[in-house]
């Protein structure tokens, strides 16, 4: 029996990076983005070939929230608490991966000084809200 191996997305030409944070990480959701150019345009991306940045850009940024990447993309950016709290496990599941990832992403992106920085700025917030470091 043949075994497909997962297409790996990232190694096409990528654009600039966007101002804000995407929903969606090309070698990441690299399944759930097969699945849905499967589902929504009835295409494999293997069976395209070499297929320049712009054509596959249009591609996978038109797909609709009916599509697997979709419905993942749609429960990464609510931000309602109360439907948060209704969440089902899966969903919720969903959330923390994708959190979990970011998180790792960012540790990749900042200097040991960067965060040395940020982790310090936060102790000071936290003993200024907690009355530390006042005592005279």
């Amino acid at each position: 029996m043949k075994t497909r191996s997962t297409p790996d997305f990232s190694r096409r030409r990528r654009p600039p990076q966007n101002e804000d944070a995407p929903l969606y990480d090309l070698a990441f959701d690299a399944v759930l983005i097969e699945q849905s150019l499967a589902t929504q345009y009835g295409i494999l991306p293997d069976a395209q070939g070499d297929l320049p940045w712009p054509e596959w850009s249009k591609l996978v940024s038109g797909l609709m929230d009916n599509t697997p990447l979709g419905r993942v993309v749609a429960i990464r950016a609510e931000d309602d608490r109360d439907r948060i709290a209704k969440m089902t496990p899966w969903q919720r599941s969903i959330r923390r991966e994708w959190q979990q990832f970011q998180a790792r992403k960012q540790m990749r992106t900042r200097s040991p000084a960067e965060l040395r920085s940020e982790m310090a700025a936060l102790e000071r917030s936290l003993a200024k809200i907690f009355g530390g470091g006042n005592h005279a």
